[in-house]
């Protein structure tokens, strides 16, 4: 039997439409998770080669910029310098929220007093 290739082409245009979708999800899920893995394959080997953690945080001297440092410390350790890196960031976060607060407050605050001076006019 011959192939007709015509036979039903509101499939051929229904795949078309759902393989746009599935494709970028597709890419946008490989995209993330190629780099994971490319830093977890990374932090492995060093681990593996030195036997001990690399660990990013931040510089403490504040006559400098904010950089990151790397560090290879004990696995012990490891969890330790986290949670106090993990406050370090939490209470800088914490304070850019109160301030976002604030602004967000004050151009709600301005966008009534508009509208009011609309309503009146």
């Amino acid at each position: 039997m011959a192939k007709k290739d015509g036979a039903f082409p509101v499939f051929g245009l229904i795949y078309s439409i759902v393989a746009i979708p599935y494709n970028f999800f597709i890419g946008f899920v490989v995209g993330v998770a190629a780099p994971v893995a490319a830093i977890a394959a990374m932090v492995l080997g060093v681990r593996f080669l030195t036997g001990k953690m690399p660990f990013l945080k931040l510089s403490d001297e504040e006559d400098e910029e904010r950089r990151l440092l790397l560090e290879l410390v004990e696995q012990d350790q490891a969890q330790d310098l986290f949670e106090a890196e993990k406050e370090k960031i939490m209470g800088d976060l914490g304070s850019f929220r109160d301030e976002m607060k604030a602004l967000i407050e004050e151009s709600k605050a301005a966008a009534d007093e508009a509208a009011d001076e609309v309503e009146e006019a």
